[in-house]
């Protein structure tokens, strides 16, 4: 078995782009997001692969995403926009499908993962973390002997509740994020 053990780590740049909505609240506040998609930013982080065989592996994957969110006229005058980011980490096993002869890897993963809400946004609520199902599909293509680019998308599947002081929930229901990421990898051996 630890013949067949490659291991692949680098850096990702992806585009993180929430595709649900909130359910109605009683009242909306100028500091946070109207719909998910408001949280949409380019992201950043790391991912790391370990092939145990040809068709199973582990992936850890972490990415950072920032917007601003809110604002916008209110009876008390222009409310400035507020800085967001978004923490999704994910940890996911690997079904590779790809067949010997092709030089790529392709895989589908599955997993579990966290979503993290923060920044000047959601700091009044306690940058609230949710658990999240992760499920993604991938590619590693090679550049060179023992250099790799990867391609995939990651959908972290979560319910979001975020409430204020008294309980009440500002931002709730389903969440279907993706993160469409493109990575460099080193590879060893």
């Amino acid at each position: 078995m630890l013949a067949q053990t490659r291991i692949e780590v680098g850096p990702l740049l992806a585009v993180y782009a929430p595709a649900s909505a909130f359910q109605q609240a009683p009242y909306y506040s100028t500091a946070l997001p109207n719909s998910p998609s408001d949280l949409t930013g380019v992201a950043w982080g790391g991912q790391g692969r370990i092939w145990l065989r040809r068709h199973f592996g582990v992936e850890l994957q972490i990415a950072w995403a920032s917007s601003t969110v809110g604002g916008g006229n209110t009876p008390a005058g222009h409310a400035p926009a507020t800085p967001a980011r978004v923490l999704a980490t994910s940890a996911q096993a690997l079904f590779g499908f790809s067949p010997p002869s092709l030089n790529a890897e392709l895989w589908f993963s599955a997993g579990a993962g966290l979503v993290r809400h923060g920044g000047k946004a959601y700091d009044p609520y306690g940058s609230p973390v949710q658990f999240a199902t992760a499920l993604g599909f991938g590619s590693s293509i090679p550049l060179r002997s023992h250099v790799r680019v990867s391609l995939g998308v990651t959908a972290l599947l979560y319910n979001i509740d975020v409430s204020d002081s008294t309980g009440t929930s500002l931002e709730h229901g389903f969440q279907v994020d993706p993160l469409i990421h493109i990575g460099l990898s080193l590879r060893s051996p």
